[in-house]
């Protein structure tokens, strides 16, 4: 049947809470197919509607469902997980018509508060319940698979995966990026990146007070991997400092972005097709072949006088590499261990990932192909490029906002237990720490390009421009 759900979907049937939680948000004779794989403390469930036999995706993003303590009246990167669900839909609805047809279709949006959850037992005072926020909304149910839950089943060579991320790339250069461009009226460094690491960082400490310490946000130094590096403070107060660094980072225009492409939110819906192409070993295939679609957008545009603009820097779509060079599906998968010690000079931090874990086949070597995945995508060996004329010094650029992301992307990654209490210790919140630990690595790369001291990255030639601007 057309509706039937395809035999790559994506779903899993583990129950993530306990039935009592799901059960608020089910109407009755309604049928629950399976639960959404990965999320920021948000609830997806799939399922089918009494007379339907079409799947439906039905998004939880709830005050009850949280971990970190997000403030309710935050504004821009600092919006509530429920204010930006908000955000996501109304993203999802204005979307340009030819963008549409690669995000599903949003519906049914209901905002509502109830009362505050402890334990499973409303929280009370003198007798009134206290409300928290949440809202609800329904997608259309995209088939297939998502590109890291496809590369954990299937294992396809390096060669499949640096051709996935071409064809991603083009599709958001060509179809996203065309859209809403802008030329920035000022300087956006400060709302899209500095202040927003510092804020989600301090959420972190009021988060996980004991893991998220002076120890490990406050020092000068760190040790990630047994490499001495700068610490936070220290890397933004060089950036800052020198305005000729901030030229170099600043994005030349804003774009339409799909915002959150890391590779759980890209989905090949015609998953038999990619196989077919990997076992005839032709990494030929195109956007199309396979059916790539993007979900989950982030839908926070950049704001100026308190106005979501509706577009940002496009840069930010450089995720799907998070996944591989910056071992985000290792961690979010949590298939490391962690190692901590405070030393005198800095805490060290060491990221172990397991042997011969889920991914470690598909992306050995990937780093490789990073120059030809670049330049394929963007055409970078044409002068005329899009790319070469509109940012010029995008090696750094990718860097840092590789770094930027992985810094401020802690809050959304504490573990709650199943009785929805946190476990303040590094064992139990390992994932942020890993995370907050990548996100410096790829800073302190930032930094030396822009000293002059890393003149290639993986092939790729870091401006000249730099070394001769920069003081």
């Amino acid at each position: 049947m057309e509706n039937e759900i395809p035999s790559h979907t994506g779903i899993k049937k583990d129950v993530p809470m306990n039935n009592d939680v799901i059960s608020q948000y089910m109407n009755p004779g309604e049928e629950i197919v399976g639960f959404g794989l990965g999320g920021s403390e948000s609830l997806t469930i799939f399922l089918k509607k009494p007379g339907n036999s079409a799947t439906i995706v039905r998004k939880i993003l709830s005050e009850n469902l949280i971990t970190a303590k997000w403030d309710r009246d935050g504004a821009d990167v600092m919006l509530a997980p429920y204010k930006k669900a908000k955000q996501q839909a109304h993203y999802l609805k204005n979307l340009p018509e030819t963008v549409k047809p690669y995000f599903p279709y949003v519906d049914n949006i209901i905002e509502r508060k109830v009362p505050k959850s402890t334990n499973g037992t409303s929280a009370t005072n003198d007798g009134t319940p206290e409300l928290v926020n949440e809202l609800i909304y329904e997608m259309s149910f995209v088939g297939g698979d998502e590109v890291s839950e496809f590369i954990r089943k299937y294992k396809p060579p390096v060669e499949a995966v640096a051709r996935l991320y071409v064809v991603i790339y083009r599709t958001l250069n060509s179809i996203v990026h065309s859209n809403r461009v802008r030329k920035p009226s000022g300087a956006t460094l400060e709302q899209s990146y500095f202040r927003k690491i510092e804020k989600r960082l301090e959420l972190s400490r009021k988060t996980s007070p004991r893991v998220f310490s002076d120890s490990l946000l406050n020092t000068e130094n760190i040790y990630i991997d047994g490499i001495k590096l700068l610490n936070v403070k220290a890397l933004l107060r060089r950036f800052r400092s020198n305005p000729n660094y901030l030229q170099v980072l600043e994005p030349l225009r804003h774009t339409l972005v799909m915002g959150d492409a890391n590779t759980e939110n890209i989905k090949i819906s015609n998953p038999d097709r990619l196989l077919e192409f990997i076992n005839a070993k032709d990494y030929g295939f195109t956007a199309e072949d396979i059916g790539i679609k993007f979900l989950d957008p982030r839908a926070i545009g950049f704001h100026e006088n308190g106005e979501d603009l509706g577009s940002d820097d496009p840069m930010y779509d450089n995720k799907p590499w998070h996944n591989s060079l910056g071992q985000y599906d290792v961690i979010h998968s949590e298939l490391f261990d962690l190692k901590t010690n405070k030393n005198h000079d800095g805490m060290s931090v060491e990221v172990v990932p397991h042997d011969s874990h889920s991914y470690s086949l598909s992306y050995e070597g990937i780093e490789s192909h990073f120059k030809s995945v670049m330049y394929d995508a963007w055409d970078l060996d044409n002068p005329e490029s899009d790319m070469n004329k509109n940012d010029p010094n995008w090696i750094i650029r990718f860097a840092f906002v590789m770094g930027t992301h992985f810094t401020a992307m802690p809050p959304f990654h504490f573990h709650a237990n199943e009785d929805g209490i946190m476990v303040d210790s590094y064992t139990h919140q390992r994932r942020p720490v890993a995370i907050y630990a990548e996100g410096i690595k790829w800073l302190n790369l930032t930094l030396r390009m822009l000293e002059g001291q890393t003149s290639t990255f993986y092939g790729v030639s870091v401006p000249f421009l730099c070394s001769k601007q920069v003081a």
